[in-house]
């Protein structure tokens, strides 16, 4: 039957059929494409986590890590408690990169679809193949952001809006209180300029003060030197007459014993001429005067030793002075024997 068709109309047939060949080959490597870049051709390996909700979350999200796309969300598991199991699955080369402490997270990025981020964490323990359990928690998208943002400033500007009313209510105490501060500014600053040249003028005090107090002491010094040799020298006479006093003294206790025989020779002697006077007087009256002129050089001489230093302090307190021959009666030395 073929061969009663015309060349021109077989040749046709050959086309088409070669062209739907094609296409099924070119529709067999589509799929096969999509199938291994799905992981359809390697080997899997699963995990999960927990979330609260699944708002943003579906089968078929891809799974990334450090970027990359490592496997997609599987299934989606009602709990007991009305959490939600999220099931991934991941080629068996990524999950070896995970620890104990990964983390899944939910981003959700304007205008494009959401996405499950991992962490691979720092643990030193992989991930359990056993329970495969992720942590999980969701990035703010922009709208989520912005709403968190204006729900922390909507107490502040309003606390804001309070403040500038009541600023406004008191602008003229507010006022009134800058000028005062502004016064009270310029005042501290005349206070401190006044301070600076009160500081200025005692630091020059103190410095003349040092200076002259640099002088006093050095003719302090001086003076201390001069009475060191002052006081050396009064030690050098003191040494010395600490020498010659023992023969000072020894020679003026001679001396005192001869004053005292002188004394007790005059005592002796003017007695005897007391006694003697009366005809001593009758007999030879110049010698009257020549005893009178004795004992008065005696009493001088006496007087004068007794006055001397160190004599002074040794000699014994003078006897009563005897009468003068002048208070002698005449009648009486002229008639011996008469009563006074």
């Amino acid at each position: 039957m073929n061969e009663a068709l015309p060349p021109k109309q077989r040749q046709q047939r050959r086309q088409i059929a070669a062209f739907i060949a094609l296409a099924v080959l070119m529709a067999a490597a589509l799929v096969g494409a999509i199938a291994y870049r799905r992981g359809s051709f390697s080997e899997h390996a699963q995990a999960y986590f927990i979330a609260d909700d699944v708002n943003g979350l579906a089968p078929g999200i891809q799974v990334r890590l450090s970027g990359l796309r490592v496997g997609q969300v599987t299934a989606l598991e009602l709990q007991k408690d009305l959490t939600v199991k999220v099931t991934m699955s991941l080629g068996n080369e990524p999950f070896s990169y995970l620890h104990k402490d990964a983390q899944a997270e939910l981003v959700r990025e304007q205008l494009k679809p959401a996405a499950i981020e991992l962490h691979a964490g720092q643990a030193a323990e992989p991930l359990p193949a056993d329970d495969p359990r992720l942590s999980f928690r969701r990035r703010g998208t922009l709208t989520e952001i912005a709403e968190d943002l204006r729900a922390r400033l909507a107490p502040i500007l309003t606390n804001l809006q309070g403040l500038t009313g009541v600023a406004n209510a008191h602008r003229d105490d507010i006022a009134a209180t800058l000028a005062n501060t502004r016064a009270l500014t310029q005042e501290l600053a005349a206070t401190a300029s006044e301070l600076h040249g009160l500081s200025t003028e005692l630091h020059g005090r103190v410095d003349r003060i040092a200076r002259q107090t640099e002088g006093v002491m050095g003719q302090t010094r001086q003076s201390v030197a001069r009475l060191g040799g002052v006081i050396g020298r009064a030690e050098q006479s003191l040494d010395s007459v600490n020498a010659r006093l023992p023969a000072i003294l020894a020679k003026t206790d001679a001396l005192v014993g001869k004053l005292g025989a002188v004394a007790d020779d005059g005592k002796t002697v003017s007695a005897a001429a007391a006694a003697n006077l009366p005809r001593v007087l009758q007999a030879a009256p110049p010698l009257v005067d020549s005893s009178r002129a004795i004992v008065d050089d005696s009493r001088a001489m006496v007087q004068g030793v007794r006055q001397s230093w160190p004599l002074r302090s040794l000699l014994p307190p003078p006897p009563a002075p005897l009468l003068p021959i002048e208070s002698y009666d005449a009648a009486t030395l002229a008639r011996p024997g008469t009563p006074p």
